[in-house]
């Protein structure tokens, strides 16, 4: 199979959504970016926007034997979906959930010391990650951003499948996407770098692009 690559990089597909996103003008806007891969992606936008990036944190619900496989997801502070608790014993899915909600909650701490506090009232959420699968993690955030007084909530990706999960679509308000394939292969098919971004990676970009 032909690998596309239709990205440079997640930096240059940020900058490319970044140009989209400036022309919709949004009213207030904070971008948060879903590290790891998302903070560099979001960091172009941000700095075009003018606008404070933080972060939105949320981590698969997965079982041991298939890591692949979202049995759906949860946030730091502990909002979550469920997508296939039947799937497993009760046993299995209480541990699935403890191990996702502790590896949220230890990313978010890591990035905890180097956020502001910000005021969301009346904002537009721009919410930004490298590229869309299974939505999981997405859709359980923007579920409870939901919850909070923005304005609008958006979401920027530089691809996703085609038919977009309606977990996602459901909840939030404008939707930017570079590329939408019929045959969606993973993610990192549609790069040509793709590296793994580390947790001291995607913080140095954060602090960098706040400063």
């Amino acid at each position: 199979m032909q690998v596309l690559s239709l990205f440079e990089d997640r930096h240059a597909a940020g900058c490319q959504l970044a140009e989209l996103i400036v022309k919709a003008k949004p009213r207030h806007p904070i971008v948060y970016g879903i590290p790891r891969g998302g903070i560099l992606v979001a960091a172009p936008i941000a700095k075009q926007l003018g606008c404070p990036l933080d972060v939105a944190i949320a981590k698969k619900i997965v079982l041991p034997i298939n890591p692949e496989t979202a049995l759906g997801a949860i946030t730091a502070d502990g909002y979550m979906l469920d997508m296939g608790r039947q799937y497993c014993s009760p046993s299995e899915w209480a541990h699935a959930v403890h191990y996702a909600k502790t590896k949220a909650e230890a990313l978010l701490q890591s990035f905890q010391p180097f956020r502001t506090q910000l005021e969301i009232a009346d904002t537009t959420a721009i919410l930004v990650d490298d590229g869309i699968a299974t939505g999981a993690t997405i859709a359980v955030i923007a579920a409870a951003m939901k919850t909070l007084p923005y304005k609008e909530i958006w979401l920027a990706a530089p691809v996703a499948p085609l038919r977009m999960p309606n977990a996602i679509s459901s909840r939030i308000d404008n939707i930017f996407l570079l590329e939408r394939p019929e045959v969606f292969v993973s993610v990192s098919y549609f790069y040509k770098h793709f590296p793994e971004v580390t947790t001291e990676e995607a913080l140095a970009c954060f602090q960098m692009t706040n400063n």
